[in-house]
C-alpha cells in the first residue's frame, strides 16, 4: 500500500472528528481578528517598517490606522522593497524574506513579486485544511483522503534570486517546503510532468497520464480546467466525456481565481451521475483568504486567527485621499468593498486589488465580485465583473452552451460607449446570431446593475452592446503565445482595442487552418 493511502486511512477518523466541531460565532471571529493584529504588530514591532509606523505606540486598530496607511503593491515597492531587492532582512518583516510569489501579471501585463514568508506559507496550508474539513461536513463518509490530489497548478521550478532567496509560482514554493515524509508523493502531477515548459506539451502529457491514478481531489483555475478535461475527452475516446469514466473515484473539485458562473453548466454536465463535492476557494499570491463551507452563492467563509488580518474600504468610497477603513467588526451585507489585507508576509494594510460583498455576517461570508483594475466603468457604468458573469451564465444556460473564454473591451462610437465582448464557446449549438445574444446580454445586464440600465436607457449613454464568436482555442493560443498558458494565469477580463485585434487574428487564422 503507498504511504499515502495509509496515511489517509489512518487520520481519516481525525480529520472527520474534527470537521463535526460547531461552527465559529461572529463574536469568536472579532476577536480573533483583534488578536491577530496585535501579534503581528508584535512581531514586526523591531522590523524598519515597524519602527517608522511606531508600531510600539500603537494599542489598537484606531491608533493602527491613524499610523499605517493604506498602499497599493506599487506604493510598497518604492519605498520599502526596490532598494535591496531581491535581500529584504528586517524591512517588513523580521528576517529575511526567503521567497516571492511571482503573480501572473494578468491586469497589467507586469509580474508582481509578493513576499512570502514560511509563516505565510503555514498559513496557506492551514487554510487548505479547512478546504477539506468543508468537504467532510457535506460528504461525512468521504474518503479522499485515501486516494491523491490533483493540483493543476504552474511550475515547480523556482528561480533563485539571490543565496537563500526564490521567486515562483506559490505552488512551487509550497512543494518546497512540504518534506517527502509529509506526504509529498500524495499529490499529482510528478515533478517531472509539472516541469515541462511547454503548454501544450505538458497538457497533453498530463490529460493522458492522469487517467487511473487513484485521483480523489482535483483543483484548479476552471477555464484551465475545462482545457484539461476537453483534452482528456480528446485523447480518450473510448471513455466517456464523464468525470466518472476518468476518475471513478473523485469526489472533490476545488476551484477558485475567477467566477465559477460561465462554466457551471459545462461542470455539472460532465458530473452527471455523481456526487461530486465542488468547493469554491479565495485564495491570491498575498493569502488564501476565504472557502465555500456552504452551498452555491451562499459565499465563502473567511478564514480568521491564520496570519491575515482584514479590512474594507467602500469601493464607491476608495479613491477619497482618506476613506473609511471597516473591518470585521463593523461591515455590512450587501456593500462592495475594496479588501485589504496585515499578513504574516510584512504586507501592512495592502490593497489586494479586489472587490468583495458579504452576503452573510453572522459567519463573515463573501462573494467575490471582481478586480479594482478589471471593472467596467470607461462610461460611468460601474459593472462588476461577478455581475457581467451571471449575465453570460444567464444566456448560456438558456440556450445550453457552454463558454470555454471570454473579454470585454470599451470602446467609443459615435461619441457614445459600447461593449464588444470577445466569446469562446465550445459549440455553438442552437445559439442564434451574434447581434440577438448581445440584445440578451444586454437585456440579463440591465437587470443585474441599475447604473448600467440607466445609461442604456434610450441609448443615451451606451449603446448596445456587440458580439464577437471567435474559434476554439483563441484564448488558450493567445495566452501561450504571451508566455501565459497553463497554471495560475488568468485570460484578463476587460482588455484594450489592441488585444481584441489579436485575438481576432488568431480566431481567424485558427478558422483557415480548420478549413
Amino acid at each position: 500500500m503507498n504511504m499515502f493511502k495509509a496515511t489517509g486511512r489512518l487520520i481519516t477518523p481525525v480529520i472527520r472528528a474534527l470537521a463535526s466541531r460547531k461552527e465559529q460565532t461572529a463574536d469568536a471571529a472579532i476577536a480573533k481578528q483583534s488578536l491577530t493584529l496585535k501579534k503581528l504588530l508584535k512581531k514586526a514591532g523591531k522590523t524598519r517598517f515597524g519602527r517608522d509606523h511606531g508600531f510600539a505606540r500603537i494599542n489598537d486598530l484606531k491608533s493602527y490606522q491613524e499610523r499605517v496607511p493604506i498602499r497599493s503593491y506599487e506604493e510598497f515597492r518604492e519605498i520599502y522593497w526596490n532598494a535591496g531587492f531581491p535581500v529584504l532582512d528586517n524591512v517588513t518583516w523580521p528576517g529575511r524574506i526567503p521567497y516571492f510569489a511571482k503573480t501572473s501579471g494578468t491586469t497589467s501585463g507586469v509580474s508582481k513579486f509578493i513576499p512570502c514568508t514560511r509563516e505565510m506559507v503555514r498559513s496557506n496550508n492551514r487554510a487548505g485544511m479547512e478546504v477539506i474539513l468543508a468537504h467532510f461536513r457535506n460528504m461525512p463518509s468521504s474518503k479522499i483522503l485515501y486516494g491523491r490530489y490533483f493540483m493543476f497548478a504552474g511550475s515547480p521550478k523556482l528561480q533563485q534570486l539571490s543565496k537563500g532567496v526564490f521567486a515562483g509560482e506559490l505552488s512551487g514554493i509550497a512543494a518546497r517546503e512540504t518534506p517527502v515524509w509529509a506526504g509529498r508523493e500524495r499529490y499529482y502531477p510528478p515533478d517531472d510532468l509539472a516541469a515541462i515548459g511547454d503548454w501544450q506539451t505538458k497538457l497533453d502529457r498530463i490529460s493522458t497520464d492522469c487517467l487511473d491514478k487513484d485521483i480523489r481531489a482535483i483543483s484548479g483555475l476552471p477555464s484551465w480546467l475545462q482545457i484539461l478535461f476537453q483534452r482528456i475527452a480528446a485523447q480518450a475516446p473510448d471513455r466517456k466525456d464523464r468525470l466518472s469514466d476518468w476518475f471513478p473515484d473523485l469526489q472533490l473539485i476545488v476551484h477558485g481565481g475567477m467566477g465559477f458562473e460561465p462554466y457551471r453548466q459545462y461542470f455539472q454536465k460532465l458530473a452527471e451521475g455523481t456526487d461530486i463535492d465542488f468547493r469554491e476557494i479565495y485564495a491570491a499570491s498575498e493569502g488564501f483568504f476565504g472557502i465555500a463551507d456552504r452551498g452555491n452563492g451562499d459565499g465563502m467563509r473567511l478564514i480568521v486567527g491564520n496570519g491575515v488580518f482584514y479590512e474594507f474600504v467602500p469601493l464607491d468610497r476608495y479613491h477619497e485621499e482618506d476613506p473609511p477603513r471597516h473591518w470585521l467588526g463593523n461591515v455590512e451585507v450587501g456593500v462592495d468593498y475594496v479588501l485589504v489585507v496585515t499578513t504574516c508576509a510584512g504586507l501592512w494594510s495592502y490593497v489586494v486589488g479586489d472587490i468583495v460583498r458579504f452576503v452573510d455576517i453572522s459567519q463573515f461570508r463573501v462573494l467575490f465580485a471582481g478586480r479594482l483594475s478589471q471593472t467596467l466603468s470607461k462610461f460611468g457604468e460601474k459593472v462588476l465583473i461577478d455581475e457581467v458573469e451571471a449575465a453570460l451564465g444567464a444566456v448560456m444556460g438558456r440556450y445550453g452552451v457552454n463558454l470555454d473564454d471570454y473579454s470585454i473591451s470599451s470602446n467609443f462610437e459615435q461619441d457614445k460607449g459600447r461593449h464588444l465582448y470577445i466569446l469562446e464557446l465550445s459549440e455553438r449549438g442552437d445559439l442564434e446570431s451574434a447581434e440577438h445574444i448581445a440584445e440578451e446580454i444586454d437585456k440579463a445586464l440591465r437587470s443585474e446593475n441599475a447604473g448600467y440600465a440607466t445609461r442604456r436607457n434610450n441609448d443615451v449613454g451606451i449603446l448596445v452592446p456587440k458580439v464577437v464568436f471567435v474559434e476554439r482555442g483563441t484564448f488558450s493560443s493567445w495566452m501561450d503565445a504571451k508566455g501565459k498558458a497553463g497554471g495560475q494565469h488568468k485570460v484578463p477580463r476587460t482588455i484594450d482595442y489592441e488585444h481584441v485585434q489579436e485575438l481576432r487574428a488568431i480566431s481567424d487564422g485558427l478558422r483557415s487552418r480548420h478549413g
